[in-house]
């Protein structure tokens, strides 16, 4: 938003954020003239919305203490009534604050205050692809088609960036495998919205996502009418006030649990669910700033004897890398120069440290995360191969908000722990109930270690974050391109330890 000075018959005005204005002869009431005494008004910058984002409040004070009046120099791009501004059309509104003078609640007379003035520019309305949340694959492709215009009406072009999962054709679009179809948007801008350039995201799989946020408007789910032998499906919803079906469309309409039941030509039936706007404790990533949406930490650390920690070597043997739909924290154990290491890992210590914070305001305060009533956490993980290999098991912890002091005098969190025995490095759906968390971190006190006690801390402190825990790969080395093993000495031999969280991360 641009911010300008200008002013009015004479009178000094200044653009800011939080404007004051002082008539030459001092401030504060001090100074005065025939009509009494002067005063300034404080006028809090008032741009930033856009187009349909509904009125504005405007905010401005007398150092009077008497009522400030506003009007609009610009009524055919912004009206005011009272204090609530409202925006008509692109471009620049000007808005001034004016005090008329009178006598104050203690019987002091005030002169007219000098009027202060803002000037913004006012953009557009944003527009926002009509697109579904899924495709249900069954058979080898499925055909969807796109909405030709955006939601505000304007006409719609669509590209694909994941070709080896859907293409498209003007607003047709064709699956083809599973995993995420992500297309670019584009459409013009016009007197009321900016133009459109941005990226859609569609789940393709053969049953709906597990999970759907609303958004606050109705969600479509492309369902499958063609089974993978050629059988035609159709569906049901025994949940109409969640959910409903409209010819090959899942409709979302509301919170809840969405079930559904398909049902083949062949005579196969198979029961579809859908959790609708769960307790959102991470909505996606940001890749520029390494958090979740919610601005929730991701912090990671690992270590073992031959580099201490991540640190200890160069390149690191630690690596966070995260996307708008994932967040993945590798350990690789490598040769280090000089370390005399023969691949050995007998009577190693070894730690792995991947957490993921509870959401936070923009500014960095930490927001409550209750689970008075949720009854299960949903995560999707994937782990690499080779640890999968081993067979090792996966620890889900709860760290809970209930804060207690070691007798060393250290801080710690009650924390209370699940574990998943993954069969399947690929990326994986988990329902996990509460009552499975037992506590596993009692920091000196007396609390049960049982799942009971587990439940209860949870619900009596919520989740001050998630902690992912693997058994570490100490054995098993990332094969070599043509699918041998490396022998300790080769300078590629690796122990990796990969979670990938991917998606959302809920309690319903």
């Amino acid at each position: 938003m641009t911010k300008k000075v200008f002013r009015h018959r004479a009178k000094l005005s200044v653009l800011a954020a939080s404007a004051m204005v002082v008539a030459c002869g001092g401030g504060g009431g001090e100074g005065g003239g025939s009509s009494g005494a002067f005063q300034a008004i404080s006028f809090n910058y008032p741009g930033g919305a856009t187009l349909f984002s509904g009125p504005v409040t405007l905010k401005a004070t007398a150092d009077s203490g008497l009522p400030v009046a506003f009007r609009s120099g610009t009524p055919d791009i912004c009206t005011v009534s009272g204090d609530q501004l409202t925006l008509l059309a692109k471009g620049e509104c000007s808005v001034t604050a004016s005090q008329a003078g009178g006598a104050g609640a203690n019987g002091k007379q005030w002169a007219a205050a000098d009027e202060v003035g803002q000037l913004f520019k006012v953009l557009g309305g944003t527009q926002k692809p009509v697109v579904p949340v899924a495709v249900m694959l069954r058979a080898a492709t499925a055909t969807v088609a796109l909405s030709a215009t955006t939601d505000a009406g304007l006409a719609a072009t669509y590209q694909t960036t994941t070709p080896s999962t859907c293409t498209v054709s003007g607003t047709t679009l064709t699956v083809i495998g599973s995993g995420l179809c992500q297309l670019t948007v584009t459409a013009p801008a016009d007197s009321r919205h900016e133009a459109l350039a941005g990226t859609a995201v569609i789940g393709v799989s053969p049953i709906p996502p597990a999970i759907v946020q609303s958004l606050g408007k109705t969600q479509v789910v492309a369902l499958a009418t063609i089974d993978a032998d050629g059988s035609a499906l159709s569906y049901a919803s025994t949940s109409p006030s969640v959910c409903a079906v409209s010819g090959s469309e899942l409709q979302i309409l509301g919170k809840g649990s969405c079930t559904v039941t398909l049902s083949s030509t062949s005579g196969a039936t198979e029961q579809l669910g859908v959790v609708v706007d769960p307790h959102f404790f991470a909505s996606g990533f940001n890749p520029t700033t390494n958090r979740t949406l919610e601005f929730g930490d991701i912090n990671t650390g690992a270590g073992v004897p031959i580099s201490g920690w991540c640190g200890g070597a160069d390149p690191s043997y630690c690596n966070l890398t995260v996307t708008s739909f994932s967040s993945t924290f590798g350990f690789d154990i490598k040769q280090k120069a000089g370390s005399g290491w023969d691949g050995s890992t007998t009577g190693w210590w070894a730690y792995y440290n991947y957490e993921i914070g509870a959401p936070r305001t923009p500014g960095g305060d930490r927001l409550p995360f209750d689970l008075k009533t949720e009854e299960s956490l949903f995560v999707t993980l994937g782990l690499n191969q080779t640890l999968v290999d081993g067979g090792g098991g996966l620890a889900v912890r709860i760290q809970t908000n209930n804060l207690q002091k070691r007798a060393n005098g250290d801080e710690c969190y009650i924390t209370a722990s699940a574990s998943l025995q993954p069969t399947s490095a690929a990326l994986t759906a988990y329902f996990i109930p509460l009552k499975n968390f037992s506590v596993t971190e009692t920091c000196g006190t007396d609390i049960p270690q049982t799942a009971e006690a587990g439940l209860a801390q949870i619900r009596a402190y919520g989740v001050r974050a998630l902690q992912f825990a693997p058994s570490i790969n100490l054995s098993r080395p990332t094969p070599n391109a043509d699918g041998t093993l490396p022998a300790p000495t080769d300078p590629g031999y690796t122990l990796s330890t990969d979670v990938t969280v991917f998606g959302p991360i809920t309690f319903q």
